[in-house]
């Protein structure tokens, strides 16, 4: 019994050792832009439960463009289902403000670049092409790892 468990953990990798992620959650995060030498793949798990594609929990209220010289960045959600992990299934970028800290995200809109990818996944009518606030947490938890 116990060569068997030890076959299937070693068949399986590393992953049999973690918890899984479940259908139609953030597998993982990939953050690119200004400073950052290489993007960052973020796996973390309290990160990732803040980033649910289809709850959307990390956007908040609508905003005003946010001052264009303030460093952009692009953040990549690959999710989880039932056929295996869809990269880059859902797009936005993000942006702080260097003083206060608050960040601001942006859902690509119709025609721009990610707009097919995202709506392929999930249709925010009336939210895609518009800037917002990020939820506080998720802010918290980017501008961690910014710059």
């Amino acid at each position: 019994m116990r060569a068997a468990l030890l076959a299937l953990i070693i068949a399986l990798g590393p992953q049999a050792l973690s918890p899984a992620v479940g259908i139609k959650e953030t597998a993982k995060l990939t953050l690119s832009g200004p400073g950052l030498d290489q993007s960052l793949e973020i796996t973390d798990r309290p990160v990732l439960a803040l980033s649910g594609v289809f709850g959307g929990t990390f956007i908040g209220t609508p905003a005003t463009e946010p001052d264009a010289a303030w460093p952009r960045y692009v953040i990549t959600f690959d999710i989880q289902t039932g056929q295996g992990v869809k990269l880059a299934a859902y797009v936005v970028y993000y942006t702080k403000n260097r003083w206060t800290s608050e960040g601001f995200l942006y859902l690509p809109g119709r025609g721009e670049n990610w707009y097919r990818n995202n709506i392929s996944t999930i249709l925010r009518d009336g939210q895609d092409g518009k800037w917002h606030h990020a939820s506080d947490a998720w802010a918290r938890a980017i501008n961690a790892l910014l710059p």
